[in-house]
């Protein structure tokens, strides 16, 4: 087992890689197709690579585009729609959880008293027939949702929490509001707080009670950038095995066969009940950060201004980047070890939030 941790930040400056592209929604997306069909994409091709090579690049047919959040082909009617961004349960009372390998993108990061909430992404709800458990907000999952433009969905929420989304008008969908029985349900099979669910139908109806679009603004930029093909990482080491240090003691394992990451918790595979699926994922970015307890109730706080190490994980091998964020107005930027804001493969990607006085281990 190999533990991988780095003290040092260092200070890095993309080098012109990054397509930077305005995208567009609602009646002004037509004008902006072509720009976004190559927003978060990389060339990731040269003169010199075969042909065989080449007919592996993804490419787009009429009516698509690369998604902003998995680098891959969907229609431009769901890729130019902003995501939900919705606040999982993630403890045992609450799973299994419902909807959650439908996502295209999920962070984890702790809360008070040691456990972890999840914050899931969904750009294509249509047909996802069932979402939650859902749970209130905390301050730093607004950073997470930002970073994404996406509309943070959440039922209840702490102090802090309120405090931001009222003083920054944070868009959001949210319980205890006067609305929530327009888009929250709750389950009879479960006691509360465990059991508040929503639907992608709740959800468009959540659209137009609050008045909320899900155009994206006209000077957005995806904070990501993917790789045309999957790119194996050409030094790095092994991770065939990822442990998370959380204390539900999460951890992913490497399949050769079809080059995912399978996600286990509490002991045992991590499941969507709704489709028995186990969730997988393309990419992990491990981002360490700054973290300390700021509460009786042990409400925590995060550094994500500033800069910071990590990790990159994909295809069995791990390599170290850095990340950085100016201020709250910025969004976070990962970059490789050369100082290049970071390529991922296509496909979902798992976000680690994980304190800076602890250590993700390789296997």
């Amino acid at each position: 087992m190999k533990k991988m941790k780095y003290g040092i930040a260092v200070t890095c400056l993309t080098v012109g890689m990054m397509l930077a592209i305005t995208a567009c929604g609602g009646k002004k997306a037509e004008s902006t197709e072509t720009a976004a069909q190559t927003a978060v994409v990389v060339e990731t091709q040269t003169e010199t690579e075969t042909e065989t090579a080449q007919e592996s690049e993804l490419t787009l047919t009429d009516g698509q585009m690369f998604s902003y959040l998995t680098g891959e082909p969907v229609d431009k009617k769901i890729g130019l729609q902003r995501p939900y961004a919705i606040m999982i349960n993630n403890i045992k009372e609450g799973l299994p959880q419902s909807g959650v390998s439908q996502a295209e993108m999920i962070y984890e990061a702790q809360v008070e008293g040691g456990i972890t909430r999840l914050m899931a992404l969904f750009q294509d709800v249509d047909h996802v027939e069932k979402i939650g458990s859902i749970r209130s907000a905390r301050h730093y999952y607004i950073d997470f949702a930002n970073d994404n433009d996406a509309i943070y969905v959440h039922y209840g929420q702490s102090k802090y929490a309120l405090s931001r989304i009222e003083d920054e008008n944070i868009t959001t969908i949210r319980g205890l509001s006067g609305y929530e029985s327009q888009v929250f349900y709750r389950s009879t099979d479960r006691k509360a707080p465990h059991n508040v669910y929503t639907t992608g139908e709740m959800l468009r109806a959540g659209l137009e009670v609050t008045g909320l679009s899900r155009d994206y603004p006209k000077d957005f930029q995806s904070h990501l950038q993917f790789n045309r093909d999957d790119i194996a990482l050409k030094e790095g080491t092994n991770a065939e095995k990822v442990n998370i240090p959380f204390d539900s003691e999460p951890y992913f394992t490497y399949n050769t066969e079809d080059g995912l990451y399978y996600r286990y918790q509490y002991g045992e595979a991590h499941i969507d009940r709704e489709n028995d699926k186990q969730l997988a994922f393309k990419n992990i970015i491990v981002q360490y950060v700054g973290e300390k307890s700021i509460s009786k109730q042990d409400h925590q706080d995060l550094t994500l201004n500033g800069s910071g190490n990590g990790l990159y994980i994909t295809d069995g091998k791990a390599e170290e980047i850095t990340w950085k964020r100016s201020d709250d107005a910025d969004k976070t930027h990962f970059y490789d070890a050369s100082g290049n804001q970071l390529s991922l493969n296509p496909g979902k990607t798992f976000f680690e939030v994980v304190s800076d006085s602890k250590t993700v281990t390789l296997e």
